[in-house]
């Protein structure tokens, strides 16, 4: 499949600033330039119901959650999500689920956090089947489900994205996932992570350039690096904490920050796990510096393959549209022929 201009794709990360600002910035976002919003879900907004405010106050914006923890609610209520999003969007809504973290799943929400593989495949098997209108009863090693059917229609089948970070993830969304959804992964490793999705896929026996490539960018745009990368690093350290965040930088050449980070994470060290923060981590989690560094990191991303450029401004809500607008129109002019790993020219 040759890649031209249109195959890629500027969007936004919400909730940006809280639920009440959530319609209004995703309006300067269309203004702007932005053909996409995606929802992010941790412990503020709840994703679904604001992809429906934003669905009623910006129609015509294709919406994705990138994403939200598969385990936190039953495939039932992800399904019944995803039909009333479909509706509400006219056929426009993708649904991104992923792992999530033991913190959220397991210490927050009560869920078990085991088989991560298994309970992702089951995931996706028994929400294909819910999408689709068909009675389902399943019966898994970590799901169970017996004649349930949803009580209306999707306009379209519902894309399913899944966010993954590890080789077996990976390959897992190359088997049986529409897109990919990649969080922290520099555009230096792109070729090594979506190479074990195009594997995934060709396992199966489906084509890779069918999958859809998101990537979650967060942006601090600062005339000092050493000022955004401390943010980051407040923002965001704890996240290479976490076993999954922790294997994949290890995996994708962070090996000895990841290493320092585990081994103080481990001792309740909180001052060496910042320390295992590095400025070379800091620019693998995010992007940092001025217009022009910001502007060509995100071109970078989408010449190494990436469809969708999800911006998520680290910025007072007051000063997210400035971000956006000095952003916007970064991809413009690029020629993606023959360019990529998942969507490359053979």
């Amino acid at each position: 499949m040759e890649r031209t201009e249109k195959n890629v794709r500027l969007g936004m990360t919400l909730p940006v600033g809280g639920a009440d600002h959530a319609v209004g910035l995703a309006r300067t976002a269309r203004e702007r330039g932005y053909d996409e919003i995606w929802m992010a879900e941790v412990n503020g907004g709840d994703s679904y119901a604001l992809a429906g405010a934003v669905a009623q106050g910006v129609p015509g914006m294709r919406i994705g959650t990138a994403v939200v923890p598969a385990q936190t609610r039953t495939p039932m209520m992800h399904a019944m999500a995803a039909m009333t999003l479909s509706q509400l969007t006219e056929g426009n809504f993708i649904l991104g689920i992923g792992l999530s973290s033991p913190n959220i799943v397991r210490d927050w929400a009560g869920q078990p956090f085991n088989k991560p593989v298994t309970r992702m495949r089951e995931h996706i098997e028994v929400l294909r089947q819910m999408l689709r209108g068909a009675k389902t009863t399943y019966e898994g090693r970590t799901l169970s489900v017996k004649g349930f059917r949803l009580g209306g229609a999707t306009v379209g089948e519902v894309p399913i994205y899944l966010g993954a970070l590890n080789k077996r993830m990976l390959r897992l969304t190359g088997a049986l996932c529409d897109g990919v959804c990649l969080n922290m992964v520099p555009e230096s490793a792109l070729c090594q992570v979506l190479g074990e999705v195009r594997a995934g896929a060709e396992e199966a026996g489906r084509d890779p350039n069918a999958i859809e490539v998101v990537a979650r960018l967060h942006v601090v745009m600062a005339d000092d690096p050493a000022m955004g990368r401390n943010l980051i690093r407040t923002v965001f350290g704890a996240y290479a904490a976490t076993p999954g965040y922790n294997k994949c930088f290890e995996w994708i050449g962070f090996g000895d920050e990841a290493r320092q980070i585990r081994e103080a994470f481990a001792e309740g060290d909180r001052a060496g796990v910042a320390m295992g923060v590095t400025d070379r981590l800091c620019d693998a989690m995010a992007v940092v510096g001025d217009r022009e560094t910001v502007r060509a990191r995100i071109r970078a991303y989408a010449e190494m393959g990436v469809d969708v450029c999800v911006v998520n401004p680290i910025a007072d809500s007051s000063a997210v549209p400035q971000v956006l607008e000095e952003i916007s129109g970064c991809l413009d002019g690029l020629d993606l022929r023959n360019s990529g790993v998942m969507r490359a020219t053979a």
